[in-house]
């Protein structure tokens, strides 16, 4: 019985004994009694009390127990109401179930366990309510701090994606900024060269000392250290034109129409300086015909990703080792190949390779986003698909499928 002290249940009968027997039985189990002899009343002392509980007669005097029901459920619609109801009162009942009661009982009441069992079963039904409305409560809560740490989990991930970006395009900057030193630092030398031979020259013409041997020897010296100069130039022009094209496709997000062979070439040349003093060796086999409409910067990220992964993952600690590009067409869509013959990936390491995060070189530098930005790319910006095939030893393939000419139709373009 100690399970019912502090239940409030308020009776509403205006059949004094019939009140008087369910009250007394109801006290017996512990439960505190609220009496009312009328449907005002009842409504009254419901104001009041507050009770747990309604048990309510359905035909009464000033106020019937179907305008007590529907003042009770649009004040608290989650409060239990039971009916107790005459056996010839059976279409008020329908309709007070219809209304929002929990339970009726036919009285006259013969066997109180009844009463006990409908009363007992309505506070299990609102103990059974209230506990789903507190996990509801607690589940959207959780829900909402669920949406936020995943807010803020993707814009991190977006400020790391952006800042690896803008690392590899420094990694970029400052390769082909030395490259160039080389050519500049020729062409600079020559015309430094050239300047002072020029000046011995104008002094002896201006001494009239000038020989016809010494004005050939200056020519010849004027026409190999122009050609110098002028292939030097030419050349850091070839690295400054490749690195702004490549530059500008990787900081924007701009469509529009490139060749693919030509830009792949581009690409490469700027990432010469990585690789140019290791023994490896990227080869490129690609249709010189194939022309995209797309986004070269993604293309640009998904490359440089692809062969930075080999040169630090896959070769670390090798000689010797090939990267091998084929890529083809077929049917309006690009198939890009891409292998290399390094270390590899275990079936753990090829189940994660696309996750967030994941690197093999966590603590050294690496920050587990280059493939993820490479299958975002793939599959989000390019609307193609990539696959992944490696073994231990055996290197990786990763095959890349997407359109030539980027879906117009798409909403997100």
């Amino acid at each position: 019985m100690d399970e019912n002290l502090g239940k409030k249940i308020l009776v509403i009968d205006d059949e004094a004994y019939i009140r008087d027997s369910v009250v007394g039985f109801l006290e017996d189990f512990g439960f505190d009694i609220v009496e009312a002899e009328n449907g005002r009343i009842g409504l009254e002392q419901f104001e009041k009390f507050q009770p747990d509980l309604i048990l309510c007669d359905l035909r009464m005097p000033e106020m019937d127990g179907l305008e007590v029901l529907a003042h009770v459920t649009k004040k608290n619609e989650n409060i239990p109401i039971i009916i107790v109801s005459g056996a010839g009162n059976i279409s008020d009942t329908v309709e007070a179930l219809r209304l929002g009661a929990w339970d009726y009982i036919i009285k006259p009441i013969q066997d109180m366990n009844v009463l006990f069992h409908a009363v007992d079963k309505a506070f299990e039904r609102k103990r059974f309510i209230e506990e789903k409305t507190r996990y509801q409560k607690e589940l959207e809560l959780a829900n909402k701090d669920l949406k936020t740490s995943l807010e803020t989990l993707e814009q991190t991930r977006d400020q790391l994606v952006q800042s690896a970006k803008m690392a590899a395009l420094g990694e970029l900057v400052a390769g082909v900024a030395h490259e160039i030193n080389t050519p500049v630092g020729v062409g600079v030398t020559a015309a430094s060269f050239l300047d002072a031979k020029t000046r011995e020259f104008h002094g002896m013409y201006k001494a009239g000392e000038l020989k016809r041997s010494e004005l050939e020897n200056y020519l010849t010296t004027v026409e190999e250290v122009s050609n110098s100069i002028l292939i030097n130039m030419e050349r850091a022009a070839e690295l400054i034109s490749s690195f702004k094209q490549v530059a500008v496709d990787q900081s924007s997000e701009n469509r529009r129409q490139f060749n693919l062979k030509e830009y792949m070439d581009e690409i490469l040349l700027s990432l010469r300086p990585r690789y140019k003093k290791t023994n490896h060796r990227i080869r490129v086999s690609c249709d010189p015909d194939i022309e995209l409409n797309s986004f070269p910067g993604a293309f640009s990220q998904i490359l440089t990703n692809l062969i930075m992964n080999s040169l630090i993952h896959g070769f670390s600690g090798l000689e010797n080792r090939a990267i091998e590009m084929d890529v083809t067409r077929k049917e309006g869509q690009v198939i890009f190949a891409y292998r290399d013959n390094g270390r590899g990936m275990d079936q753990k390491q090829k189940d994660k390779a696309f996750d967030p995060f994941f690197t093999t070189m966590r603590g050294k530098g690496g920050t587990g986003l280059g493939m993820s930005v490479v299958f975002n790319l793939v599959t989000q910006t390019l609307k193609g698909n990539i696959k992944l095939e490696s073994e231990i030893g055996q290197g990786v393939v990763f095959i890349m499928t997407f359109p030539e000419r980027w879906p117009e139709h798409r909403d997100d373009q």
